[in-house]
């Protein structure tokens, strides 16, 4: 499904995040991307929730 370096976002919206991890099963992937501060923010987030950008 997803490859570590996609760019995707939640289904419902958010900014974009770089795949940085994927999870044992691939159910879930580990994404990153930046908050409004210019902060880095990580999170494992299931699969079914993202689309590719």
């Amino acid at each position: 499904m997803f490859q570590i370096g996609d760019v995707v976002k939640l289904k419902s919206g958010g900014p974009s995040m770089t795949v940085t991890q994927l999870g044992l099963t691939h159910s879930r992937v580990e994404c990153a991307w930046f908050d409004p501060e210019g902060n880095l923010k990580t999170a494992f987030i299931h699969s079914k929730a993202l689309q590719e950008v």
